[in-house]
């Protein structure tokens, strides 16, 4: 938001907590220029003609696929304002820009906060989040997947709205990537107003100049305009605000990369017995996690704990072992407290903050998000690790607080599905992409060996 102080004669700039509104800004001689899309500052002249790629923020893109780091967009000289902070636009901007929140990054230990007392304090502050979220004078309607989040979203939610909530639930004809059943057996536990959506997944190329103009900058899959078509769906049929379990994952470590940082932080705390737990127990990929918790163990150089490993996890295939691709020394080197901090505040998160945003906001469409209300974040990052991912499994913590309130077949599901997108359906449609690139590309990042496997298929 931006204020004037006409007593003061002064310009007050500010974002929220996690930066979930834009604020982009950039200075031109004198002046200084501030709007919420990019697009609006290349309207002006002086800021159009001297337009040029910030070749730094290219570079991260296409070598590990970050963006919005540092506050920098693709255009060098457009910045973000930082979330959690406020500024006077003076002769010091923006060297006078000041943080009024943090993330936290220390977490607390198991001799801090016990079971109970955490399932409780998720649960509560969860259950409020959505609870003023639930706040509208528009129809409103829940996100229902079928999986924990949203699941988790809808069971709260009830406890406050009088009347029948309304779900939508995405149907996929794939059913290996199909949560529709899931979400049914929670609607029907909550005698919901069910709608199921089957979207269509093509299309993208007949509005990609309108969608990619809409982003401004790039992004990372076509699955994108897939989520703007379902919400469109959504806003045709009346709904104008929606609640969504997006996060949940982020906040409570719910995708299998967080396993390794979370048993190396037990290796390096000497939580062997949750580092044991984990390896027996794990959800993830049990056909190879006894290799690979072995793995972990010979790369980190603790060697002294091998054969209580091998005692407790026998049939270690020791042939296998070699023919796994392990990760690097660099992999482990950041704890799971340090990566999931990482991704909150500087990659993952803002990604999906600044382009959910432009893609609900172009329909115009609003969508909540309870799993980033502040409370819940700074009660997330402040959990014990070994809260989050525990007896093998992600969220666990999460798992434990709505055990009571959700079927066990949701809270206690094995198999994690995404949003999926048929990537060999998409490339096999449009082969002309295949052709630019190897004609006309000239991009060290392409590996042009499967382009030409990709064009004799």
């Amino acid at each position: 938001m931006a204020l004037y102080d006409f007593r003061k004669r002064r310009r007050i700039l500010s974002r929220d907590r996690l930066g979930k509104k834009p604020l982009y800004w950039t200075h031109f001689g004198s002046r200084l220029y501030f709007a919420s899309e990019i697009k609006s500052l290349l309207r002006v002249p002086a800021v159009w003609n001297s337009r040029k790629v910030n070749e730094e923020a290219l570079w991260h893109w296409c070598v590990d696929g970050r963006r919005d780091l540092e506050n920098s967009t693709f255009f060098e000289g457009i910045h973000s304002l930082p979330a959690a902070c406020w500024t006077v636009v003076d002769q010091n901007f923006p060297n006078s820009i000041r943080s009024f929140w943090e993330v936290p990054r220390e977490r607390m230990r198991e001799t801090d906060i016990s079971v109970p007392e955490a399932m409780r304090l998720v649960r509560e502050t969860l259950d409020d989040a959505v609870r003023i979220r639930l706040r509208a004078d528009v129809p409103l309607a829940l996100e229902l997947s079928g999986g924990l989040d949203s699941s988790t979203v809808l069971a709260l939610a009830a406890r406050h709205q009088p009347g029948r909530i309304t779900t939508y639930t995405v149907k996929f004809a794939d059913p290996q990537w199909n949560e529709e059943p899931f979400a049914r057996t929670v609607a029907s536990r909550y005698n919901t107003d069910y709608r199921v959506l089957e979207p269509e997944m093509g299309g993208f190329w007949q509005w990609i100049m309108a969608f990619t103009e809409l982003q401004e900058e790039p992004y990372h899959s076509p699955n994108m305009q897939t989520s703007q078509i379902i919400w469109s769906h959504m806003r045709a049929e009346g709904t104008k605000v929606t609640l969504t379990g997006a996060a949940g994952d982020e906040m409570f470590a719910g995708y299998g990369r967080y396993y390794w940082k979370a048993q190396f932080e037990n290796l390096r705390s000497g939580q062997l017995r949750h580092f044991l737990d984990n390896a027996r127990n794990w959800t993830g990929r049990p056909h190879r996690l006894h290799t690979l918790a072995h793995e972990l163990v010979r790369v980190t150089g603790l060697r002294g704990i091998v054969r209580k490993i091998k005692d407790s996890i026998p049939a270690l295939d020791n042939q296998y072992i070699k023919n796994i691709r392990m990760p690097t020394k660099q992999y482990y080197a950041a704890s799971l407290t340090k990566w999931l901090w990482e991704e909150i505040v500087n990659t993952q998160i803002p990604y999906w903050l600044r382009s959910g945003e432009k893609t609900y906001m172009g329909i115009p469409f609003e969508v909540r998000c309870p799993f980033l209300d502040y409370r819940v974040v700074e009660i997330a990052t402040r959990m014990p690790t070994t809260y989050l991912i525990r007896h093998g499994w992600h969220k666990w913590i999460l798992r434990k607080a709505m055990e009571d309130s959700l079927p066990a077949e949701v809270v206690w599901r094995r198999v994690k599905m995404g949003f999926p997108y048929p990537y060999e359906r998409f490339f096999a449609s449009y082969r002309g992409i295949i052709e630019l690139i190897l004609t006309e590309a000239r991009n060290p990042y392409i590996d042009f060996r499967r382009c030409d496997r990709l064009r004799t298929d």
